[in-house]
């Protein structure tokens, strides 16, 4: 299989989205309330656990100190939601083996499992999914205040570094150099 290289256009616009993301990381400072939440840059991930659809417990300070994580918040009823599913697993199979860690969130009841099984399949998901049956993570513990989805990105810290209201439609998003960023500015996450 012959390998493209990338057309003088593609990587323009992968060098504005570099200094995208860099702009963004930088210029929001620590204190600065994130656009979708109340919570704000800076400050430390509040911790949660929950199920995913197998009822496995996923407790995010389990991943602190280990990986970055990049915590999805969806729902069954959400079209753009779904619909960027394909860039974010992209992105995800591109990253997991280096220290980054996807977290779905799905705003559904459990009864909801057998349409989200559905859905990860038709879009080829294959990150960890958790239901947020009684939507208080979403609500009371990250205090969502604005449209789904909504992305926030956490360091092996645990503090919240980024966040991104809506959909990625295209690949490369801003997302990879935000990872890239993280990657290079800490040390090397330890393997679980």
């Amino acid at each position: 299989m012959k390998t493209r290289r990338p057309t003088r256009s593609a990587t323009v616009c992968r060098a504005a989205a570099a200094l995208l993301a860099a702009l963004l990381l930088a210029a929001a400072p620590a204190g600065a309330a994130l656009e979708g939440s109340k919570l704000k840059k800076g400050q430390q991930a509040p911790d949660f656990t929950l199920k995913d659809l197998d009822g496995k417990a996923w407790k995010l300070s389990d991943l602190k100190g280990k990986k970055i994580v990049l915590i999805d918040f969806w729902a069954t009823w959400c079209n753009i939601c779904k619909r960027e599913m394909p860039v974010l697993e992209r992105v995800y199979k591109e990253y997991k083996g280096k220290g980054v860690e996807f977290l779905g969130i799905a705003l559904d009841d459990v009864d909801k499992t057998k349409q989200i099984r559905k859905i990860l399949e038709e879009k080829g998901v294959t990150y960890p999914i958790l239901i947020d049956q009684d939507q208080k993570v979403a609500t009371e513990v990250y205090q969502l205040a604005g449209p789904i989805p909504f992305k926030v990105v956490i360091d092996t810290n645990g503090t919240i570094v980024y966040d991104h209201v809506g959909d990625y439609v295209d690949y490369p998003p801003e997302i990879v150099d935000v990872f890239d960023q993280l990657l290079e500015a800490q040390p090397s996450p330890k393997k679980k």
